[in-house]
């Protein structure tokens, strides 16, 4: 599998340029990190690539060597691609279970609602939820720690080939943050290509990713491996970016 983001320039509706020419090519499952400061790009990057209408992409995305540049959102996620959201939305009057079935049954071919229901179970307890939260309608009243890992389980009830998570982490307690690291793994070992997006280095305590890239004022200033995050910790963003070249 592949997964090929080639020159992406990401502009937002007022036309103001906010990526700058990224390009990333993902040939294996595995934990691809994109980390860098609040403010350069990182989030607008994967909206764009999921087709977020707030924002225009040029350049073009590839899967498995077809180009869904212009595809609809609901088109990329039926080739296996999906996006775990900062703030996920409420649904108010659907209930956990009702949606995590229709999820499952779409996107793993399971026809049998109580098998769906079993692997909803699962997962929602791989994350470190009560089975109570699947009779809860989804993201209602709900602390962002059970936000954060109720998205990754809707993300892991899709089986995608391409998961974009982007902050997973963020508003997370350090209990939570095995957790999430756990199902990040998950998406992993299933066979996703992950592009996990953060800027703090704390996940990567519980974690180990394949490949880091640092992006910065909009474009990848450094790549490399799990050294970079060291030197993030150590150095921080600003050095990096000065010190490859960036500005």
């Amino acid at each position: 599998m592949t997964f090929e983001v080639q020159e992406a320039r990401v502009l937002t509706s007022d036309g103001k340029i906010v990526v700058k020419g990224v390009t990333l090519s993902l040939s294996k499952p595995g934990i691809y990190a994109v980390m860098g400061p609040n403010g350069a790009g990182k989030s607008s990057l994967v909206n764009a690539i999921m087709g977020h209408q707030q924002y225009k992409l040029e350049g073009r995305v590839l899967l498995e060597g077809e180009d869904i540049t212009k595809l609809p959102t609901h088109e990329r996620a039926r080739r296996g691609i999906t996006l775990a959201t900062q703030m996920p939305l409420e649904v108010e009057g659907v209930r956990v279970a009702e949606l995590l079935s229709r999820i499952i049954k779409r996107f793993r071919g399971v026809e049998n609602t109580s098998e769906a229901l079993s692997i909803a179970r699962e997962l929602v307890r791989l994350v470190g939820l009560s089975d109570n939260i699947l009779s809860r309608y989804f993201m209602v009243g709900m602390s962002g720690g059970e936000r954060k890992r109720l998205e990754l389980v809707r993300v892991l009830a899709q089986k995608p080939k391409v998961a974009l998570l982007d902050e997973p982490d963020s508003g997370v307690d350090v209990e939570s943050m095995p957790l999430v690291a756990k199902a990040i793994e998950r998406l992993r070992d299933e066979g996703a290509i992950v592009l996990l997006i953060t800027h703090q280095p704390r996940l990567f305590k519980y974690i180990e990713p394949n490949y880091v890239y640092v992006m910065y004022d909009g474009r990848i200033v450094a790549h490399g491996g799990l050294e970079l995050v060291q030197l993030i910790e150590e150095k921080g963003y600003t050095w990096i970016a000065h010190h490859n070249g960036g500005r």
